[in-house]
């Protein structure tokens, strides 16, 4: 028998099975429901999902193959973005500390010129 894996509510790069997307749709809802009560207003995941997402079923779902090898999967995606990230920072940093110094020296000499030390 086939199933349809389907995106985690939260986590949209985890495909879930069947019986383990079930679950987290029904804490979601009930999640949803009970921190509807205390802010109508609220839109989105409660924050007690979230929570329990992170705290509770990642660790559980973690510790099967299925699950651990799609989580290691974007642990290494997170990686390669944040080394990407990285590479384009250096650069405009070392620009804008350039920039930095030459408003500094332009201050400096400015000061300079009308007696301030």
């Amino acid at each position: 028998m086939s199933y349809i894996a389907r995106c985690h509510p939260l986590c949209g790069w985890l495909r879930l099975q069947p019986q383990d997307y079930a679950r987290t749709m029904q804490e979601l809802l009930k999640q949803r429901d009970d921190y509807l009560l205390i802010k109508p207003d609220h839109s989105g995941p409660a924050p007690g999902y979230m929570q329990w997402v992170w705290d509770v079923e990642l660790p559980q779902l973690a510790l099967r193959p299925y699950y651990a090898a799609q989580i290691e999967s974007q642990v290494q995606e997170l990686l390669v973005e944040s080394a990407t990230v990285e590479s384009q920072i250096a650069p405009e940093a070392a620009a804008l500390q350039r920039r930095l110094d030459e408003l500094a020296l332009q201050v400096d000499v400015l000061e300079a010129a009308i007696g301030h030390d």
